[in-house]
């Protein structure tokens, strides 16, 4: 069993149980299936899940029948019962506020809006430049929520995605990345400064999101090897260098 707390405009805040098709039989609670539970009655979910049903309404559709709109502590749905293949599952939902159970940032991502503003994004990189750009005037409220999206791990990976495409479009792949990262491995083994150039692969990775991937690239030389371990090694080679330049100057 856990609790979700809902703060209501009406009545204030208030705490719901779900429980466990098990937990609620132990607890002689008189349930439905969810499509036939009452408002203010407990509710089977098609995932085994016992709650309550804390409104339930009907709203007029184009169909002979009417759309049936049920919430929960920790969501909503709406069905039609014309439509009886319908599921409600409650298992693996982030947020009680989406029909679906994503995370309200993970809806507004497949909007048309949100997709624009990392596009734009991803060729100025200036926040304030991208929202006039896309949304043109708006006031102070709207603009503080938009840049709190913008913030989010949600909407950088969008605008990762967006770099990537471009730098794809220049020739600047994710495997041209990886073959500038061998190559400059080679140049530290062969005591070249390669600080400048190792930076803007770096640069390349955080923009193509390649950081955050167990990437594989098969050579002549190098066989599933991650980027990880690449560049941990071209770390250490710098670091020998390092120690090497250092003890040349002073014997100096």
């Amino acid at each position: 069993m856990y609790t979700i707390t809902i703060n209501h405009k009406d009545i204030g805040k208030k705490t719901y149980e779900i429980y466990t098709k098990e937990e609620a039989d132990k607890e002689n609670i008189d349930y439905s299936p969810w499509r036939e539970a009452k408002e203010g009655g407990w509710a089977l979910s098609d995932d085994g899940f016992v709650s309550k049903v804390i409104k339930k309404r009907r709203y007029g559709s184009n169909h002979e029948i009417d759309n049936v709109y049920l919430r929960f502590a920790w969501g909503y749905t709406f069905y039609n019962p014309k439509y009886t293949s319908k599921e409600l599952k409650v298992k693996g939902r982030k947020s009680n506020t989406t029909l679906t159970g994503k995370r309200p940032i993970e809806v507004k991502a497949k909007q048309e809006k949100m997709k624009n503003l990392a596009m734009v994004y991803a060729q100025t990189m200036d926040t304030n430049k991208t929202i006039a750009k896309v949304y043109g005037e708006i006031d102070s409220n709207t603009e503080r929520r938009v840049k709190r999206n913008m913030r989010t791990e949600v909407f950088k990976g969008m605008v990762r995605d967006e770099l990537s495409k471009l730098l794809t479009e220049h020739g600047l792949t994710e495997n041209y990345t990886l073959d500038l990262l061998e190559r400059t491995i080679g140049m530290a083994k062969d005591k070249k400064d390669v600080t400048n150039l190792m930076r803007a692969i770096e640069n390349l990775q955080d923009m193509h999101g390649m950081k955050d991937k167990h990437l594989v690239k098969t050579t002549d030389t190098i066989e599933a090897t991650s980027t990880t371990k690449l560049i941990d090694e071209l770390r250490e080679e710098e670091q020998k260098l390092m120690a090497q330049r250092t003890t040349v100057k002073e014997e100096d």
